[in-house]
């Protein structure tokens, strides 16, 4: 077993292919850094449908909260397969994405992002930092790289370093 550390990199995620791009991005920092990687898997419990929407869930919060460790694990496991390049602390959290992520990074090194960027040959549609990108830049305690992400792939800039273009 490998000696807990203090410091860490936190990466959201939230099983889409962008977020298997932002954890290959962050567990390189997180080695550059000597640190532990924690990815984030906030799934927001307290969001419950208005009572004339049609039912089509009716799943316990423990089953939520299964299906979201199972889908971080999917992710983590399609970023890195059995063996990740640093130590990785899968972390699912019950709030929503924003305080979820914050109170993670409150005393991390660095906060990983993924954002969208439309493919060369793909249809313009939107894309760029959202509203939780956005309220993390604004409010997080520790410094925040966003990654801007086609597919699985951090989209490179001119200057090859994505947390600088």
């Amino acid at each position: 077993m490998l000696p807990q550390t203090t410091r860490h990199v936190v990466v959201g995620v939230d099983g889409t292919p962008r977020t298997v791009a932002a954890l290959r991005w962050a567990a390189t920092e997180a080695a550059r850094r000597d640190a532990e990687l924690h990815a984030v898997h906030a799934w927001d419990s307290g969001m419950r449908p208005a009572s004339y929407a049609p039912v089509t869930d009716r799943s316990t919060p423990d089953e939520c909260a299964r299906r979201a460790a199972a889908r971080l694990a999917e992710t983590v496991h399609a970023a890195f397969g059995a063996s990740p390049p640093v130590p990785v602390r899968e972390v699912v959290d019950d709030r929503s994405v924003v305080p979820a992520l914050l109170d993670h990074s409150r005393d991390a090194e660095l906060l990983v992002l993924a954002t969208r960027m439309p493919a060369a040959d793909g249809p313009p549609g939107e894309f760029g930092p959202g509203s939780t990108t956005l309220s993390c830049l604004r409010q997080a305690a520790c410094p925040v790289v966003v990654l801007p992400t086609v597919s699985d792939r951090v989209a490179t800039g001119t200057t090859g370093d994505p947390a600088r273009s």
